[in-house]
């Protein structure tokens, strides 16, 4: 630890290794393994070090302590393992900002192609660095508003879609619909609050019409006492005209 009390490479990885452990054991049996690695654990350690540095210049979270971001952004992110979703063959994330839950999942998910969507620059400027810098070598960033057609974003490219803490769950769904690959999954970090528009007429109408199913699953975060949800919106392979993209929700 310097004199600043900032924790050097070496203790940081400690610190990474234990609360994974302790995380882990919260995981289904066979998802144990993908957070518990050398290399994920390296990795997160180069992550928390260059959003750490990289916040004293521009501001990228309000707290940039690493035991704050692995206790609250980390482990969150992770959610997806914690209720047994399987890795995708390709990931979007809508508003990456600082990373979030893009890198983690990339970290855990080795095989899986991630797209980093940011709409602000020097965001995704900082996005860009980590592809060499954590190393994500199946990550890249697209700078761009998600629902504009300039996003260089290709269509029904992606599995699963993820959005945390971005947009109404309808809005969200909208920005998804083009970007889905056969089978597409939206999975969104929302609170209780949050649900009451799963059951706006409006938007049950719009699941029917685009054959989505809408399931709400819980989740409990190790030394976190309240619940938070991960609400997964299933398109089916029958969803074959899809919507164009339109700007605003």
């Amino acid at each position: 630890m310097d004199s600043t009390g900032k924790l050097d490479s070496v203790q940081l990885l400690s610190v990474v290794r234990e609360s994974m452990e302790e995380f882990a054991t919260a995981l289904p049996l066979r998802k144990r393994p993908a957070i518990c690695t050398d290399t994920f654990c390296a990795g997160l350690v180069s992550f928390l070090i260059l959003l750490s540095e990289t916040n004293e210049v521009i501001n990228l979270t309000s707290d940039a302590d690493p035991r704050h971001l692995l206790t609250t952004h980390i482990r969150d992110s992770l959610a997806p393992l914690l209720v047994g979703l399987d890795a995708p063959d390709s990931l979007l994330d809508i508003g990456t900002g600082g990373g979030f839950p893009a890198v983690p999942l990339a970290l855990a998910w080795p095989a899986t192609m991630v797209t980093m969507s940011e709409s602000i620059g020097k965001k995704a400027r900082f996005l860009e660095s980590l592809i060499g810098g954590v190393p994500i070598p199946r990550g890249r960033v697209v700078h761009g508003r998600v629902e504009d057609h300039a996003s260089a974003l290709p269509e029904r490219a992606f599995n699963m879609i993820t959005a945390r803490g971005v947009a109404h769950i309808a809005t969200a769904l909208q920005y998804a619909l083009p970007l889905f690959a056969s089978n597409g999954k939206l999975v969104l970090w929302k609170g209780e609050r949050d649900l009451a528009e799963l059951q706006d007429p409006p938007f049950v109408t719009t699941l029917h019409r685009v054959h989505c199913t809408a399931t709400v699953l819980d989740y409990a975060l190790p030394g976190v006492e309240r619940n938070s949800k991960l609400v997964i919106l299933q398109v089916t392979p029958t969803l074959s005209g899809r919507s164009s993209r339109r700007n605003g929700s």
